[in-house]
């Protein structure tokens, strides 16, 4: 059986181009991180203002788009989308001002949330059979921009050139994306009539209790994850002593871990995700431990790729079983999953500065090694809800007349 319908194939490339944008976008910051406190002299406080800004937008857009998705459709959530990260990208690092940046971050934060939740959408109504393969490949193709922009950064620091011209780079590729994705054809992925006509209310579908535990596993997934991709750079700079472009390059070597991990679990077939996130928190926390303990560049980098491999498919994994257990009232399931990563995204970037300015890096990058044990204990929970059989087996999307 084909992995996409055919009905959606140019759907799902133009998602997946869209979605490797997002991806640079998003590791920008973080290969960039030690330049902009070096040049701009910033406190790791003022930094975690900034960064805590995108995520606030991202949280407060995220639930919005979910919602919206059923009133204005996929096209206009994810087309304005775009158009704000186009102006934010064009504008931000363009002064070291932190309230200006602030507000541009989270003017960045309010796109990206609305691109995520469309893709995330469109990803789990293309799925066949409550499988993850689309989702996955959809994140893998994050994976492939994050890693395509903190190697560009790297090549940018390595000429001696303006290390800002990344983002307006990037400000032109998002412009262009919204311009290409107003042409899909995304009513393709309207549900059916009867699927529209049976869809519960919006208390009802946040009340379902996997849904609670994917909300707070990818609000602990994705503080540790973007964490560790956003400071990084700045551990090697820091507590290992390297030049900047040594820690962006380590920023796309986490997120080649992350893009060989999705890749290999794209091509899973099977229906059991609650126990491969498990499995794969398990190994992200190992890791991430030694890479912690490493004295060298060298051995913390082969822990940080190992950790980028475990973090690979945890939110996907996750978001398939949110759209396969919620095919009535999906828009509202997505989007508020995908809100309880953004609020991780928020919350941990300033946490992670506050305790990083009272006792170092390293007792900062221990927050996460507490996010990931509390991942390790909801992947837990996630699967004894799974085997209760409390919520209907994932069904096939129905056949669209259009």
């Amino acid at each position: 059986m084909p992995l996409i319908d055919r009905r959606f194939r140019s759907l799902f490339v133009f998602l997946v181009v869209g979605f490797a944008m997002f991806g640079g976008s998003v590791t920008l910051v973080g290969a960039t991180l030690p330049k902009i406190i070096a040049d701009f002299g910033w406190s790791y406080v003022a930094t975690g203002l900034v960064l805590s800004a995108g995520a606030l937008g991202y949280v407060l857009s995220a639930f919005c788009s979910g919602v919206l998705l059923q009133r204005l459709g996929p096209k206009r959530v994810i087309v304005a989308g775009l158009l704000l990260q186009s102006v934010g990208l064009a504008l931000f690092v363009g002064t070291p001002l932190v309230v200006l940046n602030l507000v541009l971050h989270a003017v960045i934060g309010v796109g990206q949330g609305g691109l995520e939740v469309v893709v995330n959408f469109s990803a789990a109504r293309m799925e066949r059979g409550g499988q993850s393969r689309v989702m996955n490949l959809m994140h893998a193709a994050f994976c492939v921009g994050a890693v395509l922009s903190a190697t560009a950064v790297a090549v940018l620091l390595g000429l001696g050139l303006r290390w800002q011209a990344s983002y307006r780079w990037m400000a032109l590729i998002a412009l262009l994306a919204a311009g290409a994705t107003a042409l899909l054809p995304f009513d393709r992925l309207r549900p059916p009539e009867a699927e529209r006509a049976a869809r519960p209310r919006v208390a009802r579908v946040l009340r379902q209790p996997l849904l609670v535990l994917s909300f707070l596993m990818l609000w602990c997934y994705v503080g540790s994850e973007l964490g560790v991709s956003a400071w990084v750079s700045e551990y090697y700079v820091k507590i290992l002593g390297t030049p900047a472009r040594a820690g962006a390059c380590m920023v796309a070597v986490f997120w080649l871990g992350l893009l060989v991990g999705r890749l290999v679990v794209a091509g899973y077939h099977g229906r059991r995700q609650a126990e491969l996130v498990l499995a794969l928190a398990s190994g992200s926390t190992v890791a991430l431990a030694l890479a912690m303990r490493a004295a060298g560049p060298w051995t913390a980098g082969a822990g940080f790729f190992v950790a980028g491999l475990g973090y690979s498919a945890i939110y996907p994994l996750v978001m398939a079983l949110v759209g396969g257990h919620a095919r009535a009232g999906q828009e509202v399931a997505v989007g508020f999953a995908t809100m309880g990563g953004g609020i991780g995204s928020f919350a941990t970037p300033f946490l992670m500065a506050a305790v990083s300015q009272q006792f170092g890096l390293r007792a900062g990058f221990g927050l996460y090694l507490g996010l990931n044990a509390l991942m390790i204990l909801l992947a837990c929970l996630m699967i004894r809800q799974v085997r209760r059989g409390a919520h209907q087996p994932p069904v096939e999307l129905a056949a669209s007349s259009e």
